[in-house]
C-alpha cells in the first residue's frame, strides 16, 4: 500500500513543518502496520444522469443529488460513477486501541489511515477514468457527502444502491458514518 507521508502530516497539522526524529518514526511504524493490516476493498458503479426538480437524478437508482453544489459540479455530466471504499475493520480496532493506551500513536494511526483512504480513492478513481475513457468521457474531480450543500445523509442510499455492506462489508451508522461489519 503506498501511503504518502507528507498526506500523513496534514491530516496530523503540519503546515510546511518538518517532523521531529520521534514523529518521524512513529509515522513509519503505523504505515507499517497499517500496510499489513489494511483489506483494501472497494465497489463503484456508473450511471447515466437526469435532471428534475432542481436535483441530479442517477438512472435506474433511487439515487438523487439535492443541492446547489453538486448540481454546478456535474453540470456537463451525462454518466456518473459512485464508489465507497473501506481499509476494513481491524483499522478502526487498531485506531481505537492506540487512542487508549497510546494516544500519540493512535492519533498517527488514524492520520495514516486516512491518508491510506485518499491513496485508496485515488486508485479506483484512476480505474473509474479509464472505464470512462474507454467510453470516450471524462471525469470530474471527486466529490464526497459532507462537502458543500451536499448532505451526508445520502450515504445510506450510496451504500445501498452499491450493495456495499455485502460487497465490501461497509455500513452507515444512524449519524450516517460509515463503518464496517465483522465478517465471520
Amino acid at each position: 500500500m503506498n501511503i504518502n507521508y507528507n498526506e500523513v502530516l496534514h491530516y496530523l497539522g503540519y503546515k510546511g513543518q518538518k517532523a521531529d526524529k520521534n514523529t518521524e518514526e512513529l509515522i513509519d511504524e503505523c504505515i507499517c502496520e497499517l500496510s499489513d493490516i489494511a483489506q483494501r476493498k472497494y465497489a463503484y458503479d456508473f450511471f447515466d444522469t437526469t435532471r428534475e426538480d432542481g436535483q441530479i437524478k442517477l438512472k435506474g437508482s433511487i439515487l438523487s443529488f439535492p443541492g446547489k453544489d453538486i448540481k454546478r459540479h456535474l453540470q456537463h455530466s451525462v454518466r456518473c460513477a459512485v464508489m465507497a471504499v473501506t481499509l476494513g475493520l481491524e483499522v478502526d480496532k487498531r485506531i481505537a486501541f492506540y487512542s487508549r493506551m497510546d494516544l500519540s500513536k493512535g492519533m498517527v494511526m488514524d492520520a495514516c489511515a486516512s491518508a491510506a483512504v485518499e491513496a485508496l480513492c485515488d486508485e479506483v478513481e484512476n480505474k473509474i477514468g479509464a472505464q470512462a475513457a474507454q467510453e470516450g468521457f471524462y471525469i470530474t474531480s471527486r466529490y464526497s457527502p459532507g462537502y458543500g450543500d451536499f448532505p451526508l445523509e445520502l450515504q445510506h442510499e450510496i451504500s445501498s444502491v452499491l450493495d456495499a455492506y455485502r460487497k465490501i462489508g461497509l455500513s452507515v451508522t444512524e449519524n450516517s458514518l460509515l463503518i464496517r461489519r465483522v465478517f465471520l
